[in-house]
């Protein structure tokens, strides 16, 4: 069989089997089709047998068989398209949702063309993001339409290719009668599929104009948002409004005729933000779940293992609802940076609420009412400020506001500045807050109305925010504290650790990134986020090109800075799990050696990340691996020993962090095991750094591996108390006393007993060696130091010396 026979073979295959389906989906057309092909040799049989003609018999047969296909390509083609209507995108979601759409463009469109008040930058970028959105959504309905019509049409061009049924002899027979019968059948079908195309083809045709003309009036009001955008930087350079000293004759706006529709607008404004931006209230939720789970969890593991807390915190309390919400609130603005002016006025109205509620059990009395008098005063600022009217009177209290935010702000840095260095970076930004203050108070009086009020909301947000983020830090620091107590505490005992050591470096950390949150906050409501980081991103992205390699600074940047975060991860990972390098236990030797293998993984998943990130191809990095080989080759090998040595170390095990070895002459407590060498601290305290390949190749003795007995020996000298006694008695008396000792102690191994030997003899002085066990080999010298001094109170008491 040829390849062409096999694919007409294929192609009958097929055929027979989408016939069979749609003969399967259509039982009442199969069996009328059957009855047609039964009648028609019947009819043949019925009627008058032919006298001259035979080949009329052939005839009817052939012309029985075109209409059998016929209906039968008809139905099948009906059947399809009555399938695939109901396929084409449903319009009714569309048609829910496009007067809502509509009523949001109008709602912006009044709020870009209200005039003859002051310009509100951050209404614009809501305005702007909000088209966005609408425009996304209307983009995409045009391209579902656009489907569905050409879908549409080509079922109607299919509808239309159908062919009419023949003429019929005036006296029928029977079979031409169910021929008939089947026609009428089919032509009711196609009139009603005819019917829904048609609806539906019209439906989509109206949908089709509406969107289209709400996705030009977005296009222009983008437009149009984006030109007052433009101009608000250029009309800020010079005066929008008349001096404050000439503007006694200007007489107060009226209130504007559309007030009431104007509130209409915003609150429709708002509820399409709340509704396409849920998701940042979910995130928000569940950072806050996340932290008072955390923190309830582990206060309740320290109640269950009694532990007991040098200081208490200053604002982590069990049931920590109010820190939660400081936590919450304080990160929220950074979810959006350009929300709505209302919905902004109210995260901060909420993060005041949760941080008087944090202060109200952490701060004195005074302090605390010095902090309700500044909430006052920042609710009455921000009111003011969101006010668009811009009478006289209005620009006159706006002045007097500024004038005494300068001042409370000068009083926070001169009264209060003790108070503000407690809560990290507060010190700049409020001379900050008083600096803005002042511009706006400058600005106000030379008729820049609208830069005054964005210098004062920057100020007054950038405030709060402040405040709630240095709180912020010192919430997650202490929860941190508090989960390296759980994990460090024991059954009735007390976790005590130096935690100063730590606490600097998790400090600066969180600084770093509170202060980077805050100053994209702070831009943005400035109206620089956006050129700043326009800046930035071209300089980041721009493709470079070096030889045949194209590369962008960003992708640098970013495996740089992976590669810093595995290195800082890997460094304090241990911290999370109560590790901090000074506990002995056999929990802690367990978990450093887990902690290693933790650690690894973290810096081979970085450096495969930070790989990755660099976006170079495959080929070109497995350039740059054979130029390391070749330097691993010349001069790097000691470096690769050590991390492959590291590597068995952390496998093989054999020893853990906290074990007492002795390697190459140097013995001490393990401190870390790291990737390229293992610390150890010695009996004086110093720290020994050895290279993991010394480690391996060297002979380890492990005092620890097992457990933490040793075997000591105490030399002693004893003196007979009365020359004339037997030194055999003397001897006898002193082991017994020397076990009774030993055996009393709770330092010592009782499972061994003691061995005590004489070692020599000069004249009346007997030289003793006392062999023992002890139960930790960290406590040798305490263990033979209380000993020496029971051997001594008892050889006293029996009248024998100690030489």
């Amino acid at each position: 069989m040829t390849f062409f026979d096999r694919e007409i073979l294929g192609l009958k295959w097929k055929i027979l089997a989408l016939r069979d389906e749609v003969m399967t989906e259509r039982r009442g057309l199969a069996t009328l089709l059957v009855w047609l092909w039964l009648l028609a040799p019947a009819a043949a049989q019925t009627a008058p047998p032919p006298v001259a003609a035979p080949a009329d018999s052939t005839a009817l047969d052939t012309v029985v068989r075109d209409d059998s296909y016929r209906l039968e390509v008809g139905y099948t083609t009906l059947s399809g398209i009555s399938g695939q209507v109901r396929q084409v995108f449903d319009t009714r979601g569309l048609a829910e949702e496009l007067p809502d759409v509509v009523e949001n463009l109008k709602a912006i469109q009044f709020t870009v063309k209200q005039k003859g008040e002051v310009v509100d930058i951050k209404q614009l970028q809501m305005c702007q993001l909000m088209l966005g959105t609408i425009q996304n959504q209307l983009a995409e309905w045009r391209a579902a339409l656009g489907v569905a019509n050409k879908q549409l049409a080509a079922m109607q061009v299919r509808l239309r290719s159908l062919p009419a049924p023949p003429a019929r002899a005036l006296n029928p027979n029977a079979t031409a009668l169910a021929l008939e019968r089947s026609d009428s059948a089919l032509q009711a079908r196609q009139q009603r599929i005819g019917g829904l195309l048609a609806k539906r083809f019209m439906k989509v045709k109206q949908l089709q104009t509406l969107v289209a003309a709400s996705y030009i009036q977005g296009m222009e009001l983008q437009d149009e948002v984006g030109d007052q955008m433009r101009r608000f930087g250029r009309a800020n350079v010079k005066a929008n409004y008349p001096p404050l000293w000439e503007a006694r004759s200007i007489p107060t706006a009226p209130a504007h005729p559309d007030a009431a529709k104007a509130g209409k607008y915003r609150r429709e404004i708002v509820g399409f933000y709340f509704a396409n931006n849920w998701d940042n209230w979910a995130y928000m939720v569940l950072i806050g779940l996340g932290f008072y789970a955390w923190v309830t969890v582990n206060y309740r593991r320290a109640k269950a293992q009694n532990l007991v807390m040098e200081e208490p915190f200053s604002y982590l309390r069990p049931g920590p609802v109010a820190a939660t919400l400081v936590v919450m609130f304080s990160l929220a603005p950074a979810l959006e940076l350009h929300p709505p002016p209302i919905y902004l006025a109210l995260l901060q109205l909420l993060l005041l609420v949760a941080l008087t509620a944090v202060f109200a059990r952490s701060w004195p009395r005074r302090l605390f009412l010095y902090w309700l008098g500044l909430v006052g005063f920042f609710v009455w600022l921000s009111l003011t400020n969101a006010r668009a009217d811009s009478g006289l009177w209005a620009r006159w209290g706006l002045l007097g506001l500024n004038a005494l935010a300068v001042g409370v702000g000068t009083f926070l840095l001169w009264r209060l500045r003790e108070t503000l260095e407690k809560l990290r970076f507060l010190v700049p930004v409020a001379g900050l807050f008083v600096a803005l203050n002042g511009l706006a108070v400058v600005c106000n009086v030379v008729g820049r109305l609208s830069l005054a009020k964005m210098f004062s909301t920057a100020a007054i947000f950038g405030l709060t925010q402040a405040i709630g983020l240095a709180v912020f830090i010192q919430v997650f620091t202490e929860a941190f504290h508090l989960q390296m107590l759980c994990s460090r505490g024991s059954e009735g005992g007390v976790a005590s650790f130096d935690y100063a050591k730590i606490e600097p470096q998790l400090m600066r950390l969180l600084t770093v990134l509170a202060g980077a949150l805050w100053l994209v906050v702070f831009t943005s409501n400035l109206n620089l986020y956006g050129v700043i980081y326009g800046v930035f991103e071209h300089f980041l992205t721009a493709p470079r090109v070096l030889g045949s390699t194209e590369f962008t600074y960003g992708n640098i940047l970013l495996f740089f800075v992976i590669l810093y975060v595995s290195a800082q991860l890997q460094r304090y990972i241990g911290y999370f799990f109560g590790e901090v390098g000074d506990d002995d236990s056999s929990d802690s030797r367990r978990r450093g050696s887990w902690l290693v293998a933790l650690r690894l993984l973290l810096v081979l998943v970085g450096f495969a990340l930070a790989t990755a990130a660099t976006g170079l191809p495959l080929s070109k990095i497995a350039i740059v691996f054979g130029a390391l080989s070749v330097g691993i080759g010349l001069g790097l090998q000691s470096i690769v020993n050590n991390l492959v040595s590291g590597i068995i170390l952390i496998f093989e095990r054999p020893f853990h962090v906290g074990d007492f070895i002795e390697v190459a002459g140097k013995s001490g407590r393990v401190q870390d095991i790291g990737i390229r060498s293992s610390k150890l601290v010695s009996a004086t305290g110093s720290e020994i750094i050895l290279p993991n390949g010394d480690l391996l190749s060297q002979h380890v003795i492990n005092w620890t591996r097992t457990n933490d007995h040793i075997r000591v020996d105490l030399a002693l000298k004893m003196t007979a108390g009365n020359p004339e006694t037997d030194l055999q008695a003397d001897l006898q008396t002193a082991r017994e006393l020397i076990q009774e000792e030993i055996s009393s102690s709770p330092y010592t191994l009782h499972l061994h007993p003691a061995e005590v030997l004489l070692s020599g003899i000069n004249g009346q002085v007997y030289e003793l060696k006392v062999l023992f066990w002890i139960t930790n080999i960290r406590q040798e010298q305490l263990t033979k130091s209380e000993l020496l001094a029971g051997i001594y109170r008892r050889f006293q008491a029996k009248g024998l010396q100690l030489g």
